[in-house]
């Protein structure tokens, strides 16, 4: 099959899947939920598959892009297409995307059985098909959003992206809480949507009037180095970095970054299998991947690299502390994701290209490992509170390991982690940037302590739940391993695999394939800087293991600074002052003008017809004696209004 037809099946075979699930069970003999697993690993397991041959397509001949278009919308000089389009970095995130997606997938199989039978809800099967369609659509919006050919089509996939997380995270809608939260994240991402829209309409308003052919396919991602330079060349410096910081804001959003981080935690309330997706995949990761496509068009504005650089390593700092302070085991994990977003922010805009498109796809598989390990605690102990667990490593030793597994991964300690943050602190090294040198390792400090503090409190000591693990041993050993079903613990086992050996496979000649602007950047290592963190790591680690796991001393919280981290620096609540003064005030006033003008205009209308008929019909009295004289009186007014126009006309000499 010809490369171009693979890319294409790429986007079909998903929406193959949901139109098959959405067969009646009436028409299936085997049981339905089967055949949804099935439909739905066999179009992602496909995917994967073509993806695989167009990466050795792309590494035998190094260089090489795959790019069909068809024309879309044609109206005067407004030409906008429709297509795919493969690079090397295209490849490498469908390749991360379909791991993260299968696994995900096969995890959800049980996981949502067991979450609709604790809900007791009286339609699963529905319930059950709608997760697997919304779960495919959501695959089918990743998949589109990696393969655009142009921003255009890219912006359409950013906003079907938005909208079927939002489904996602608003599945168990009937629980009001989960609903709220699905629509304070879903209107927070607007604010994206609507910053993005405004940097395309800049764009292409400067398009349509230079009307230069150079720029069609209309700001094609296979030529950002042409319609930029085009672009700041017209508009100027000024202009055009305001047109990038429009760009950069709905990649903050996208991404989680301050002030707009709010958003993650409320999404937390998914189904956990969403929730290593979101991360893993690339949803959370959209607005890293938006100014990676653009970085050529960046960089002609410094401006823009220092502000993404900044929200970055502000964003690293913070929802990292943040993540310290929380108890519940799946914000920590969101929290952590924001800071290792803020850190690939810091690293593109210091220069560190490689480096974060690198550590973009390892964190996200070792991210969906921690997700999925997560989900198997709640599902089985049923609760996210950390501080309600402890000592599960004496009864799960192989989710002990995964969570250590992913931990080392993601601080950069060991493991795929390691390669992307020597790529990442090799570069601020080598180019003295001392600064952001010296912030991100208090980053990886941070990011250790509270990764290994999630660890001691959930693996360690001793267990403080309800659940009786005792009753795991009747379980059937064929489909249970530790007391875990097969269909949660292999996927979470392959995610394993991938995060210890994806990263060492792929980096010695991962910047040979992945690189910008035809400069290609070599691994050089500095023994002392890599000694220099390994040390500090192990102090850290063994720190959390005096404070949480050996308990030899306690840390005395400041109480201003605790609360300060708990409340997310106060910008959990300036959103919510926001929305109930701003959003909720706008609606009372458009609720006030619809009921008493659009409406009473309305009832204005209306009455005025009634009242007319009222009249008519009290003409209507039934005597004949009347009707005459209304007649009579009728004829001699238009009588004497014909008399005084015919006197009025002869007295003008008419």
């Amino acid at each position: 099959m010809d490369i171009i037809q693979n890319l294409w099946m790429l986007l079909i075979l998903p929406l193959f899947a949901v139109l098959f699930i959405c067969v009646p069970s009436n028409f299936v003999s085997v049981p339905k939920r089967r055949i949804t697993l099935a439909l739905t690993l066999f179009a992602s397991g496909l995917s994967f598959l073509l993806t695989i041959c167009n990466i050795h397509r792309l590494i035998q001949a190094p260089g090489d892009v795959y790019e069909s278009n068809i024309l879309f919308l044609n109206i005067g000089a407004l030409k906008v297409h429709f297509g795919v389009f493969l690079d090397n970095l295209s490849a490498y995130m469908l390749l991360i995307l379909y791991i993260a997606a299968i696994c995900t997938q096969v995890f959800s199989y049980k996981y949502i059985q067991d979450t609709l039978e604790k809900n007791r809800e009286s339609s699963q099967d529905k319930c059950f098909d709608r997760f697997f369609i919304f779960l495919n659509l959501f695959v089918f919006s990743m998949a589109g959003l990696i393969l655009s050919t142009n921003l255009i089509q890219f912006y359409i996939f950013w906003g079907l992206l938005g909208y079927f997380g939002y489904l996602l995270t608003g599945f168990d809608y009937k629980n009001t809480d989960v609903a709220n939260s699905a629509r304070k994240s879903f209107l927070i991402g607007k604010i994206g949507d609507f910053a993005l829209f405004a940097a395309l309409i800049g764009f292409i308003s400067y398009a349509i009037n230079d009307n230069s052919e150079v720029l069609y396919p209309l700001l094609s991602l296979n030529d950002v180095n042409s319609w930029g330079f085009l672009a700041y060349a017209q508009l100027g410096a000024f202009f055009y970095a305001g047109i990038c910081l429009l760009l950069a804001i709905g990649a903050f959003v996208k991404s989680a970054q301050i002030p707009f981080q709010v958003w993650i935690s409320d999404a937390m309330d998914a189904p956990t299998p969403v929730n290593a997706l979101l991360h893993g995949a690339t949803m959370v990761t959209a607005g890293v991947y938006l100014l990676i496509r653009v970085y050529p068009a960046l960089i002609l504005s410094p401006f823009i690299l220092k502000v993404i650089s900044i929200v970055g390593i502000t964003t690293a700092l913070a929802c990292a502390a943040i993540a310290i302070t929380q108890n519940d085991i799946k914000k920590i994990l969101a929290f952590s994701t924001s800071s290792q977003l803020g850190l690939m922010f810091t690293a593109l805009g210091c220069g560190a290209y490689t480096g974060c498109i690198f550590c973009l796809g390892m964190h996200g598989i070792a991210k969906a490992l921690l997700f999925l390990i997560a989900g198997i605690i709640i599902n089985k102990t049923l609760t996210r509170n950390i501080k309600f667990l402890g000592g599960l490593r004496a009864f799960m030793p192989t989710l002990a390991i995964g969570w250590l597994l992913g931990a080392l991964s993601i601080s950069g300690i060991f493991f795929s982690g390691f390669y992307t943050k020597e790529m990442i602190l090799t570069h601020l090294y080598d180019t003295g940037q001392w600064v952001f040198l010296g912030l991100s390792v208090l980053v990886g400090i941070l990011t250790i302590l509270h990764l290994f503090r999630g660890y001691f409190l959930i693996f360690e000591g001793h267990y403080k739940g309800a659940y009786d693990f005792s009753a795991d041993e009747k379980l059937p050993k064929d489909r249970y391993y530790d007391g875990i079903n097969l269909f949660m613990f292999a996927p979470a086992c392959v995610l394993a695999f991938f995060t210890a050996f994806l990263g060492g496979f792929m980096a010695p000649d991962f910047q040979r394939y992945i690189y910008i602007l035809r400069q290609k950047f070599y691994l050089i290592r500095h023994p002392d800087l890599e000694i220099t963190i390994f040390v500090i790591s192990g102090i850290m680690i063994y720190l959390m293991w005096q404070i949480y796991g050996a308990k030899s001393f306690k840390i005395k919280r400041v109480r201003f600074i605790y609360r300060l981290f708990v409340l997310q620096f106060f910008i959990n609540r300036a959103f919510e002052i926001c929305y109930n003064v701003f959003i909720k005030g706008f609606s009372k006033v458009i609720k006030t003008i619809d009921k008493y003008v659009i409406e009473g205009v309305a009832v204005l209308f209306a009455q005025s017809a009634r009242f007319g008929s009222y009249l008519v019909l009290r003409l209507q009295t039934g005597n004949i004696n009347s009707y005459v004289l209304c007649s009579f009186i009728f004829v001699t007014l238009v009588l004497l209004c014909a008399v005084m126009i015919y006197f009025k006309g002869t007295q003008y000499g008419g």
